[in-house]
């Protein structure tokens, strides 16, 4: 203790200088110290919580560009699904158009075919009907100057039964 007083310092104010010095440690620690902590501990808890979040949220993010992609993936296939089909639909459309107007026309092809039988069968026995009664009126004048009356009836006889298979 002598030592100190021959370097000059008092001993009972050392004391009262370490014990305020204690004192200011334990105030400071009680009131600035230790809500300090708890201050960057809460905000510590906050940042790791927002990096979470923030992790999750870029985790969700991943996840719906991927399914978004799946989607558009699929969505694009289902198109080209259903154009593939529309195309083979309309060619199976365009084959039966183009089947039935060809049917179509063979019908009325032969509709006209018939049409034109049939008037050349009209016309035919109009002509042969026609030449017939020419025939015969001509025969008649020429029986009537040339041969009697029972050689013209019997000409006319047998002209009006061979004339027809004649014509033919």
């Amino acid at each position: 203790m002598e030592l100190l007083a021959k370097l000059g310092i008092d001993w009972s104010l050392l004391v009262a200088q370490v014990v305020n010095f204690l004192i200011l440690i334990g105030v400071l620690s009680f009131f600035v110290y230790k809500p300090l902590l708890h201050v960057l501990d809460a905000r510590r808890e906050r940042i790791a919580k927002a990096m979470e979040h923030a992790n999750k949220v870029e985790q969700q993010a991943k996840e719906l560009e991927a399914q978004r992609t799946t989607t558009l993936r699929k969505v694009d296939q289902e198109a080209g699904a259903m154009l593939e089909k529309s195309k083979q639909q309309a060619e199976r459309m365009k084959q039966e158009i183009l089947e039935s107007a060809k049917r179509e026309a063979d019908q009325m092809l032969e509709k006209a075919r018939k049409q034109l039988d049939d008037e050349r069968v009209r016309v035919f026995a109009e002509v042969q009907g026609v030449v017939a009664k020419m025939i015969v009126r001509m025969t008649e004048k020429i029986l009537e100057r040339e041969f009697s009356k029972t050689d013209q009836d019997r000409l006319l006889g047998s002209l009006e039964k061979e004339l027809p298979t004649l014509l033919r």
